[in-house]
């Protein structure tokens, strides 16, 4: 079997993306033992400092890893390879690191990640490509040419790739939506996010994926239980976006939070101990998103753990 490509993306920012990746990784690959990679297309690296912590991104780039790295080889005409820029086996968990030594290991989760180098890179890829004829949808075009080739021989070591995507549609965000399988789509029960909501799904649904209702998993994150946010949930549900699968709705909390909260490798040892409060939730989100993909492979995944 080969991994499926999730991108996590939306045109509104501040939505949970980020946040809704490392869940579903770490969900992923807790509770059903999957090898994970997440790739972070976002300039501003949140997800990657979420895994990695603002050092590890650092010592990251310094090691030549990440998508600016991967960029630069586009740029200098060398063949398309991605698996030179990755980190793996990005989470330490400590209790991670005890079963690895035991040979009990079951779920890994590697990084493909951002630095805020990343949008230099793609404005010097694209003033130099605009300097020619070209466009940005010819730049989009080739740079899904290439990614394509780049994580193909990825595809067997993996059974989910996670893009992190960024809230606009650069080519470089252009590129990472049109070589993915599905498209989860986090939101807020507010006006403002659910117009930006359809924004998107009106974009991808005319120039990526016609299919779109078919391949969309959108998950309503930061919930306030309010009058106000139950009837903007219940009208995506009903309305705007009915013919599409629903992932649980995440609250706001404080626990989602700190989770995501990684100031250092140590700020938790455990998987429980890093989402104390919140695991219910990040169980119901990794159990129905695998119900998701098996309606839409035909593929089932057991769990290894409750």
């Amino acid at each position: 079997m080969t991994a499926l490509i999730a991108a996590i993306a939306n045109l509104k920012g501040g939505v949970g993306k980020s946040t809704t990746t490392v869940m579903l990784a770490d969900g992923l690959a807790h509770y059903y033992g999957m090898n994970v990679l997440v790739i972070d297309l976002d300039a501003q690296a949140n997800s990657s400092q979420m895994l990695l912590t603002e050092r590890g991104v650092q010592e990251a780039s310094d090691q030549g890893k990440g998508v600016h790295h991967v960029l630069a080889s586009f740029m200098e005409g060398k063949p398309p390879s991605a698996a030179p820029f990755i980190m793996p086996n990005a989470v330490t968990l400590e209790e991670l690191r005890r079963a690895e030594e035991q040979d009990e290991r079951k779920g890994w989760i590697s990084s493909l990640p951002a630095h805020p180098q990343l949008r230099m890179r793609e404005l010097g890829l694209e003033e130099e490509w605009y300097s020619g004829s070209g466009t940005p949808t010819t730049l989009s075009v080739v740079l899904s040419k290439f990614f394509r080739e780049a994580f193909e021989p990825l595809l067997p070591l993996y059974d989910i790739i996670l893009l992190d995507c960024p809230p606009h549609l650069s080519p470089l965000a252009r590129a990472g939506l049109s070589i993915a399988d599905v498209f989860v789509t986090p939101t807020i029960a507010d006006s403002v996010s659910t117009w930006g909501t359809k924004q998107f799904s009106e974009w991808v649904g005319k120039f990526v994926a016609p299919d779109l209702p078919q391949r969309n998993f959108v998950l309503i994150t930061r919930f306030r239980d309010t009058k106000y946010a139950r009837s903007i949930a219940s009208d995506l549900r009903e309305i705007y976006l009915k013919d599409r699968w629903f992932g649980p709705t995440i609250p706001e909390s404080v626990h989602v939070l700190n989770a995501m909260d990684r100031a250092a490798p140590d700020s938790y040892d455990t998987f429980r101990g890093k989402y104390a409060g919140v695991t219910g939730d990040v169980r119901r989100l990794a159990e129905r998103f695998t119900d998701f993909m098996t309606q839409r492979t035909g593929a089932t995944w057991a769990k290894v753990r409750d």
